[in-house]
């Protein structure tokens, strides 16, 4: 079962520090991307919130990001983070049960999402 891992974090400090967080963490980054089950790993400044980080990881299993947490690169970026004045946190884990492309074979939005079809009075 596909594992997703999203919320955001909160700091304190000026408009600077979380593009500063990032950067200084790309390495800690660079390295969860390579561990076995890692689908996708990225952090990324909320452009209207420059306070804001939005985290987005994807695994393959809840058993790689078990390992994940193991995983040195892990402990390395709860180190780095422990540096700045963390003021809000907001991150979950989700199980995603199957995986469905947005648009359909025309380049559209797809009308049908899991079975799921939106009746024409909904929309």
């Amino acid at each position: 079962m596909r594992i997703i891992v999203a919320g955001t974090l909160r700091f304190a400090g000026d408009a600077s520090l979380c593009s500063e967080i990032i950067r200084g963490g790309a390495d800690h980054i660079a390295s969860s991307r390579e561990e076995a089950g890692c689908a996708a790993y990225n952090w990324a400044v909320d452009p209207l919130d420059p306070g804001l980080i939005h985290v987005y990881e994807e695994w393959e299993s809840e058993r790689a990001l078990l390992s994940h947490f193991a995983h040195s690169s892990y402990a390395a970026m709860r180190d780095h983070l422990g540096r700045y004045d963390l003021t809000g946190f907001a991150v979950q884990i989700y199980s995603a049960a199957g995986v469905e492309p947005v648009y359909d074979e025309d380049g559209s939005p797809r009308k049908e999402i899991f079975g799921v079809t939106l009746n024409p009075q909904e929309g």
